[in-house]
């Protein structure tokens, strides 16, 4: 008996069925493993429930690991121990918002307890889920984004620290005025987050009253962004540059620093530029406020409600100096300034 040969239209659908299929297998294994998963992180040596907390850094895992040991440490000080009495299940954006939604879907698929999520995820978390916790150690604006509903009584899932720029600008224009009497050009380079506006608000207000008659904003969100930056603020006739530090620039200070810390002072509210070569770092202690949010995971694991728990502000404010630079670039570093650094970079 001869066969008839299969239609063309009829060879291709039982391909792509048989691609569907396998598809579709392979997502019903994936759920089944990350529930296996769940399961394991969820009971302890002796069976007991174990709480799961989800960290969620904006950055590499290279970048990020300083603040996450700064939680970590904030843990074990009030006596979780991994593996005992709590777990931890860390994920890295590695600077792209993008990953961002896969990253909650996994986290909130395995059934975490508690979201602690860095400021640049913490939009992001809350479209996620209106259920789970929300700690955010270094929250900018967090009322004016709408994450919250006031400091005091956040109200909704999410609450935690606020690091706003506008905390620690003032006194980085008090020392930029202390380096450069005088000054008159300035560029500001920053990402443009959303919870940035109001801080741009406010830092032209200060710019104004310290007398600087050119204030030039280059915003910088991408790396080809970056670049475009870095090319204008080299043909601009500026006398000083400042940085607000953010996981994206933060990701690229090398490069940036090469470009503008030996041309003229660049201020920034972040240690690590500091150390890379900026002249001056004021901020607040970002790694404390980390070490801090362990708090919140205690106080919500026995009980309390994140819309209860107010937004705390920054105690601890760093001032560095990188005298390498500052030899560098030719500028005596005033004696005032010296005796309040509380670290120079030799």
């Amino acid at each position: 008996m001869r066969l008839l040969p299969i239609p063309k239209w009829a060879s291709q659908y039982l391909r792509e069925w048989l691609v569907e299929r396998r598809r579709i297998i392979r997502l019903f294994v994936a759920a089944v493993a990350l529930m296996l998963v769940a399961t394991r992180m969820a009971h302890g040596a002796d069976g007991q429930r174990v709480p799961v907390i989800g960290e969620v850094l904006f950055s590499t895992p290279s970048n990020a690991a300083p603040w996450d040991k700064a939680f970590r440490d904030g843990l074990r000080a009030l006596g979780y121990i991994e593996g005992e009495n709590i777990n931890i299940v860390t994920r890295y954006a590695e600077g792209d918002a993008s990953k961002l939604t896969a990253i909650f879907n996994e986290l909130l698929t395995l059934q975490v307890d508690i979201l602690l999520v860095a400021d640049r995820a913490a939009l992001a978390a809350k479209a996620a889920t209106r259920i789970v916790p929300i700690i955010s150690p270094t929250m900018g604006s967090p009322v004016e984004l709408g994450l919250v509903e006031s400091l005091g009584r956040p109200g909704g899932n999410l609450t935690g620290l606020s690091a706003q720029n506008r905390d620690s600008d003032p006194k980085r224009m008090e020392l930029l005025a202390e380096l450069v009497p005088g000054i008159r050009r300035l560029g500001l380079l920053f990402e443009g987050h959303p919870s940035q506006q109001g801080d741009l608000e406010a830092f032209r207000k200060l710019a104004g009253e310290l007398g600087i008659t050119t204030l030039r904003t280059f915003q910088a969100g991408n790396p080809e962004e970056i670049q475009t930056a870095l090319r204008s603020i080299s043909r601009e006739r500026l006398q000083a540059l400042i940085i607000w530090n953010s996981s994206t620039l933060g990701l690229h200070r090398e490069e940036i620093l090469r470009a503008t810390s030996h041309r003229l002072p660049v201020l920034v509210n972040g240690r690590e530029f500091a150390q890379s070569g900026a002249l001056i770092s004021y901020a607040p202690n970002t790694f404390d406020l980390y070490r801090r949010s362990a708090g919140y995971v205690d106080r919500i694991l026995k009980g309390a409600k994140p819309a209860d728990l107010p937004i705390e502000q920054p105690t601890k404010f760093e001032l560095i100096i990188n005298l390498k630079t500052a030899k560098e670039l030719g500028i005596a570093i005033p004696q005032s300034i010296l005796l309040r650094a509380d670290e120079t970079i030799r």
